[in-house]
């Protein structure tokens, strides 16, 4: 490979635009006779003429301007470069993995992706949203930085991570205002007449066999998020578990009802979780900072 530097690359992006060896140098802050030199420089190492000397004016020639074309390409590159190394000094990650349990509100995560869009922020967000016990299994088999996951029930499952807790999140059990569930005294005792509608752990072990019944029903209809949950039992589909922030505005305008089963409520006490012993990058403790407040 023919040995040239970035300087004298710089040197021919210069002249071309200036138009002349002298402008290039004050552009550069060089003498002329430094741009003058590694413009020969270069003409030597490529073995080609890059200027027409018998014009007043610096003129390229066709090679001249090919080489210049793929010099430009080079010093963007340099640039981009320059920037990573510099990011990377700084304690920014290249990037940022982020699994997240869509059942969690989304309004710090928005926050975070915001943040994550400025030109001050060099580190790239990739985010996924998985369910439940996906959500830990995500973590581990991607190598994610960062997850956010309903929390760990105890008996060690926390063992290797390092925990910051969030917000509780609290669940209720409902169905739409004109359900028969809703419309009896006594929902229990009719409940496998109708679906029990579950959001879909993310888990490759619920793969082949579904993960199951909350409320221990025959009738299970699984669904790929809550949004779909909340669609289907507020069109009198089935019954089922919903985080509150999904629905608050539903159940204030009464066309969800909290059923008489009991329980009827459930708290979870959700958890960003990393590994343990794993120093956060600049990205990562910035996005935890966000998310948690």
């Amino acid at each position: 490979m023919k040995a040239f530097t970035l300087d004298q690359l710089r040197a021919l992006d210069a002249i071309e635009q200036t138009g002349s060896f002298a402008s290039a140098g004050k552009k550069l802050h060089k003498v002329p006779s430094a741009i003058s030199y590694a413009v020969q420089s270069l003409e030597s190492v490529l073995d080609v003429a890059l200027f027409d000397r018998s014009r007043r004016r610096a003129a390229l020639t066709p090679a001249g301007h090919r080489v210049l074309s793929a010099a430009r390409e080079l010093l963007r590159e340099a640039e981009v470069f320059d920037g990573v190394v510099s990011s990377l000094i700084q304690g920014w990650e290249p990037e940022l993995h982020v699994v997240v349990d869509g059942a969690l509100p989304m309004h710090g995560v928005i926050e975070a992706m915001k943040r994550f869009s400025d030109a001050d922020v060099p580190t790239r967000l990739r985010l996924e949203v998985e369910y439940q016990e996906g959500v830990v299994e995500r973590f581990e088999r991607s190598g994610a930085q960062l997850g956010m996951a309903l929390g760990f029930e105890g008996n060690r499952d926390d063992d290797g991570y390092d925990c910051v807790a969030l917000a509780p999140l609290e669940l209720v059990l409902v169905a739409a205002s004109d359900h028969p569930m809703v419309t009896t005294d006594d929902p229990q005792s009719i409940r496998g007449n109708f679906a029990e509608l579950v959001v879909r752990d993310t888990a490759t072990v619920f793969d082949e066999q579904s993960k199951g019944s909350f409320m221990g029903s025959a009738n299970v209809v699984f669904l790929s998020d809550f949004h779909s949950k909340r669609n289907a039992i507020l069109a009198g589909a089935g019954y089922g578990w919903i985080p509150i922030h999904f629905i608050e505005q539903d159940l204030a305008e009464g066309k969800l009802v909290h059923l008489n089963f009991e329980p009827n409520n459930w708290v979870y006490h959700p958890q960003i979780i990393t590994r343990k012993g794993i120093i956060l990058g600049k990205a990562a403790r910035l996005f935890q900072s966000i998310v948690s407040n």
